[in-house]
């Protein structure tokens, strides 16, 4: 399956606006598709760790580059 990644642009947001941005684009993507975070929150890796532990989701990869943060999701 090779659906569209969902890429949610929530740099210079702080906390917890980066964390809403992902929760509502999850929201409205379909199972199996994948959302990708950018943040620049240092936080945001953890609370999207947190959040899909409590949801259900699935961590793919969280990368961190010049000061901004890619965080990739499967959504179930």
């Amino acid at each position: 399956m090779n659906e569209k990644i969902i890429v949610v642009d929530a740099r210079f947001k702080s906390c917890p606006g980066p964390l809403i941005a992902l929760s509502e684009a999850a929201k409205n993507a379909k199972s199996k598709q994948i959302v990708k975070l950018l943040a620049t929150d240092p936080a945001a890796p953890l609370d999207v760790k947190a959040w899909i532990e409590s949801i259900g989701h699935k961590l793919l990869k969280v990368l961190e580059k010049n000061g901004i943060y890619e965080i990739e999701v499967e959504i179930r």
